[in-house]
């Protein structure tokens, strides 16, 4: 039987629920929340991949508050969308900047009081996000610290919640190597679902190609460690979509979509890595745009444009989803 905190469906999005502070514009504040929330049903989304910050859970050492997450979950919960709950960054009181390596004593009591707090709606958590990238993990050690780090919080989650999933945190920029140094530094026993990070640029020759070809070299190394049977999740896929391409500067991997060619790799992505062998979930990031945040063809990464109207790209996913639950 299905825990009912999970979902067989693969389809995930990438939204930032917890976006209500200034330096975020309160892109998910007030009403736009709840807007948010049936704009990910209305997609079809069974999965949504969203930040338990730190730093709003525990704004001082020791003190917890909840208040923000638990309506977040409380919505989520209404619209029975599952939660990968992701566990970071550092809360700046440790005296560290938010994407340093956190204190692994503290950081395991947040995780803990969080899987506490939410073990009867959320199963799965993922420790950190992209720490092979020097942007969220500092100082970059070979994945040394990190693989240390998810020694000791696999540990305290398991023994809050027997029953949940430990992701490992979506790998991206040093891909396939730091997965193999995560294995050589003892990792292996200390997640249960491989997440990575997949992004090509479509307007390439075979891009999709190459997103396979990467999540082979990966599945190779999980096979070299007698590891092959765990799921692989893309937690992340993605491009811009824009109306007019240069009105933003490019994304890292150069020059931005138009909102056509966005919906193409959309149905690209879900129509053929959902056949690969071993993946589990595959999560579009993101459901909304997040106009003039990253300023770069990032912010238009969302389904949707800030303004909640949608792009071809919704219509497609939408599509996709309701044809596989059709299906199944």
């Amino acid at each position: 039987m299905l825990d009912k905190r999970t979902s067989a469906s693969p389809f995930g999005l990438v939204e930032f629920l917890s976006w209500d502070h200034p330096w975020n514009r309160s892109h998910n504040a007030g009403d736009r929340l709840a807007r948010t929330v049936a704009s990910l049903k209305e997609a079809g989304a069974a999965f949504v991949r969203m930040d338990m910050l730190w730093s709003d859970i525990e704004p001082e050492k020791g003190k917890f508050d909840f208040s923000r997450y638990d309506r977040i979950i409380e919505l989520l919960s209404a619209k029975d969308i599952k939660v990968l709950g992701l566990l970071a960054y550092s809360p700046g009181w440790d005296g560290k900047t938010w994407n340093q390596a956190p204190d692994s004593q503290l950081y395991c009591r947040y995780a803990r009081a969080v899987v506490h707090r939410y073990k009867d709606h959320i199963r799965h958590w993922e420790i950190w996000n992209e720490p092979d990238h020097e942007v969220f993990w500092q100082p970059q050690d070979q994945m040394r610290a990190y693989t240390r780090l998810l020694q000791k919080a696999y540990a305290e989650l398991k023994e809050e919640d027997t029953t949940c999933v430990v992701h490992l945190a979506g790998l991206t920029r040093a891909l396939p190597g730091c997965l193999r140094s995560i294995y050589d530094h003892g990792g292996r026993d200390y997640f249960d679902v491989v997440n990575i990070h997949a992004f090509a640029n479509p307007r390439m020759k075979n891009a999709i190609g190459g997103v396979r070809s990467l999540y082979e070299e990966v599945r190779h190394i999980m096979k070299s460690h007698d590891d092959e049977e765990k799921q692989v999740w893309l937690s992340q896929v993605a491009c811009p979509g824009m109306k007019n391409p240069e009105s933003a500067a490019p994304w890292w991997l150069g020059p931005n979509m138009t909102e056509e060619q966005q919906a193409a790799w959309v149905k690209t992505i879900f129509t053929d890595a959902l056949g690969w062998p071993g993946i589990g979930k595959i999560f579009w990031s993101f459901l909304r745009d997040t106009d003039h945040h990253f300023n770069s063809g990032v912010d238009y990464f969302g389904l949707l444009r800030n303004d909640f109207s949608k792009k071809p790209a919704f219509e497609t996913y939408r599509k996709l989803a309701q044809a596989w639950s059709a299906v199944v």
